[in-house]
């Protein structure tokens, strides 16, 4: 049984390494770095590009909040930054313009969704790690902090899945890199170019012992019910495994988007 326990241990680490591998998931600093040629936008607003990899050198340049920068090098060179050491990147910026940005400023990813841009970067409060998103509005920007319980993540955007009055979905999508380690994901609708986090759903696999599973299933998706989000939850356990007993509980409730909030509680 043991033998069994771990030939499926080490199944499972490999297929989710392949799909990290294959999906390019994001992570913190010091574990992802930037590469040279990289395009990179800015985090940061009114970010100073500096001369040499100081904070105390000549300001070349300020950014705005969505401008680009060309990656040229990762410098030895650091200064903590929302709870990170943040390493300093030397840059190009526009044709004619080299200097350095503190790697904390560039947003690790830009998405796009109804023609308008989402920026993204990690910040660091004790042990606890934040995804932090912004959005240009009105000339200035929007931003949402997110906690985070997996710094293993892939950002995906999705329509509105046939939700009425919902402009879009950005899905935080956590990577669980072993067993037992909490998986799911964070929803986040969009509606006027305002994020709302309505979700944060789980998912927990223990090597075919245990298995916890909470989705949504929205009415584009098969199975789907008109202008209603269903709250699937399945709980899946191994009592014992030569004679194939197991134990399987589910609940599914369905929910609706109404006036900016997600009603009933899908917990409650």
């Amino acid at each position: 049984m043991k033998a069994v326990f771990y030939i499926t241990a080490l199944t499972t680490l490999f297929t989710i390494s392949l799909i990290t591998a294959q999906n390019g998931y994001n992570c913190p600093l010091g574990e992802c770095d930037f590469e040279p040629g990289e395009q990179v936008y800015l985090f940061g607003n009114d970010v100073k590009l500096r001369a040499a990899p100081d904070v105390e050198s000549e300001v070349l340049e300020l950014l705005k909040i969505g401008e680009w920068v060309k990656i040229i090098e990762k410098t030895e060179f650091s200064w903590p930054y929302r709870g990170f050491d943040s390493p300093f990147y030397k840059v190009q910026y526009h044709d004619d313009v080299t200097g350095y940005v503190l790697a904390g400023l560039l947003s690790f990813e830009k998405k796009v969704l109804n023609n308008q841009n989402y920026f993204f970067a990690y910040s660091k409060e004790g042990k606890s790690i934040f995804l932090n998103i912004r959005n240009i509005k009105n000339g200035t920007y929007i931003e949402k902090k997110i906690p985070l319980v997996n710094t293993n993540i892939d950002i995906k955007v999705m329509d509105d899945k046939g939700i009425p009055d919902l402009d879009g979905i950005l899905f935080v999508d956590y990577y669980a890199e072993a067993c037992g380690m909490e998986g799911g994901g964070i929803y986040l609708f969009v509606q006027n170019d305002e994020l709302t986090k309505v979700a944060a759903l789980s998912q927990i696999s223990d090597a075919g012992v245990f298995y916890y599973s909470e989705k949504f299933i929205f009415p584009f998706d098969e199975g789907g019910i008109p202008e209603k989000i269903i709250f699937k939850k399945e709980r899946n356990e191994s009592l014992d495994e030569a004679s194939r007993w197991t134990k399987t509980a589910m609940e599914t409730r369905e929910l609706s988007w109404v006036e900016g909030k997600l009603v009933p509680k899908y917990r409650e």
